[in-house]
């Protein structure tokens, strides 16, 4: 088990510790007072052993601010007035999300991973679990001595209130953005989003509010609405999920419908549409035993509703198939518990959970409609870790419907992807992306496409189709030192992109292109949030491909 409470450089291994305090020598180690305004990343208490039961004693929260008053660099008009006017996460929802409660007995695996839980909140930039105290205390029903563990959760808000202006321009194409976002309303860790939207597809406005956490249970929901100038779209969900390894119960229920105009492409070109009326209702609910030696598996079963109403516009000739599947289902799901944590991998010089288990999971349904369909999908992901030096994670997915009247298969997509990094120095590393597609029996509304907002970063959105392709990037980081106005990490990137997209009818070549850019992380707002700046020149020609491509975009990795 990789993922521990970080550890008190030089301190005592937990063994010699609990020895220790059965001699009465228990005393605290952490100054909660300076732990407000120390740097997240310094702070670190007495170790705990992953696989130790422990009764948890006094747990204490301390919140940072967004900026630290006590840095010099941090201490001045500007940010003393942000976090004036930020509301920090209450105390009251981090408690919430604690998988523990005072007097509880759980292992250390459960403190880390409540670690980990806070860590994936995006109003979060960091969190840190430390115990203060580490003391053998009998058991009240008269059974071993277990060691108490006092705690202290520290963590730190991003600024969550943010006026939302965003140009995107991939592969020639812009996409404007404009509203307002707020990512922890009033410190409750709901999210309040309304944003005016211009892309190649549609323009129109979104309205959005989703709360992950009613009240003190486990229990989120979501609802969004969009009015667009080509149609609208409509969701609606509520359900308890698998939220830790150890939850014994899951259940959801959720409608989404879309009322689209929806393109056909050619070379980047938008050379046919079709109106699309899509409706997705679906409710489930799921059990587990929760963790066992490392594993946790999970079955669920339920009914899905998957209905796609196409329509030819005026004056075209697409022969388009409607089609609906109403089925029940079962799935099973196999975990790993086992986490890495790291740093540069996915993010700028943050705290990352990276996932090296291995992860399974099934799904299969027959829906009687019609011909009668068999609904299946698969897929396997793992980790594995060199070192302090190579990341590799991989994996395999496939899905798609068995027409069991015809016996032909019918929108089945199966794609493998790799991933490895591989650190030379503390500052530079190599990042090395593969993924390639597969697919059968795809019906006229459906196509697999490769260009510059796929990861061909030279070429046009969409430039190339087909029912097969692959993508090879290849991305030198120098990860830097700058910190400008003490918001933005910086790093910068060389790469090399390589893909083609191809079937029977399109026997199109091989793209290259290479080119440098910009990564840029903010400290201060929306961790979910990465923004890359890419200047890419491609080395194929081919048709509409320019001499050189600037994408903008924000994604949630690097």
């Amino acid at each position: 088990m990789r993922s521990t409470v970080v550890a008190l450089a030089g301190c005592l291994t937990c063994t010699a510790a609990i020895a220790a305090a059965a001699d009465g020598n228990c005393p605290p180690v952490l100054d909660h007072t300076a732990l407000a305004t120390t740097a997240i990343e310094e702070v670190t208490g007495r170790p705990l052993d992953a696989e130790t039961r422990y009764r948890i004693g006094k747990i204490t929260v301390i919140r940072q601010n967004v900026f630290n008053p006590e840095d010099p660099a941090e201490n001045n008009a500007a940010f003393r007035f942000a976090n004036r006017w930020h509301a920090n996460t209450r105390e009251g929802v981090i408690r919430d999300l604690l998988l523990f409660r005072e007097g509880d007995v759980v292992t250390g695996n459960v403190v880390a991973e409540s670690e980990r839980l806070l860590r994936a909140k995006s109003y979060l930039y960091d969190a840190r679990i430390v115990a203060d105290r580490v003391c053998v205390v009998a058991d009240a029903a008269g059974g071993d001595a277990l060691p108490e563990a006092e705690l202290v959760v520290v963590t730190r808000d991003v600024w969550s209130l943010s006026p939302e202006f965003s140009v995107t321009r991939t592969g020639g194409e812009h996409r404007v953005q404009v509203g307002v976002s707020e990512i922890n309303l009033a410190g409750s860790g709901a999210h309040l989003d309304f944003t005016v939207f211009d892309n190649p597809d549609r323009e129109g406005v979104s309205l959005s509010y989703e709360d992950a956490n009613l009240g003190t249970g486990r229990v989120g929901f979501k609802l969004r609405y969009d009015d667009t100038d080509d149609g609208d779209r409509v969701e609606a969900r509520i359900g308890q999920p698998f939220y830790a390894l150890d939850a014994r119960r899951a259940w959801h229920v959720s409608y989404h419908r879309a009322k689209t105009l929806q393109g056909l492409y050619d070379v980047g070109e938008r050379v046919d549409e079709f109106g699309r009326d899509y409706r997705l209702a679906q409710i489930w609910t799921g059990w587990s035993r929760g963790r066992d030696d490392g594993w946790v598996n999970r079955l669920s079963t339920g009914v899905t509703l998957d209905d796609w109403r196409l329509m030819p516009v005026e004056d075209s000739d697409l022969a388009l198939t409607s089609r609906k599947f109403l089925y029940p289902w079962v799935a099973f799901q196999r975990i790993q518990d086992e986490y890495a944590q790291a740093r540069n991998v996915d993010r700028v010089q943050t705290t990352e959970d990276v996932y090296l288990g291995r992860q399974y999971d099934a799904l299969f349904g027959y829906s009687p409609r019609g011909d009668g369909h068999i609904v299946a999908s698969a897929e396997f992901r793992d980790g594995l870790q060199r070192g302090d030096s190579g990341i590799l994670r991989y994996g395999l997915r496939a899905s798609g419907y068995w027409n069991t009247t015809d016996r032909h298969a019918e929108n089945v997509v199966a794609r493998a992807w790799a991933r490895y990094r591989h650190r030379q120095t503390d500052r530079l590393a190599i990042i090395l992306d593969a993924e390639t597609t597969l697919t059968d029996g795809l019906t006229t509304d459906q196509q697999l496409l490769i260009g510059g907002s796929s990861g061909l970063r030279g070429y046009p959105n969409r430039y190339q189709t087909g029912t097969r392709q692959f993508r090879i990037s290849a991305e030198e980081r120098y990860y830097t030192d700058l910190y400008p106005l003490r918001v933005l990490r910086v790093a910068v990137a060389g790469f090399v992109d390589v893909g083609r997209a191809w079937s029977s009818a399109h026997d199109n070549d091989t793209l290259v292109n290479a080119g440098v850019g910009l990564r840029l992380e903010s400290t201060r707002t929306n961790r979910n949030l990465v923004y890359h700046i890419d200047v890419a020149f491609p080395l194929v020609d081919g048709p509409g491909v320019g001499g050189v491509e600037v994408t903008l975009t924000s994604k949630r990795s690097l």
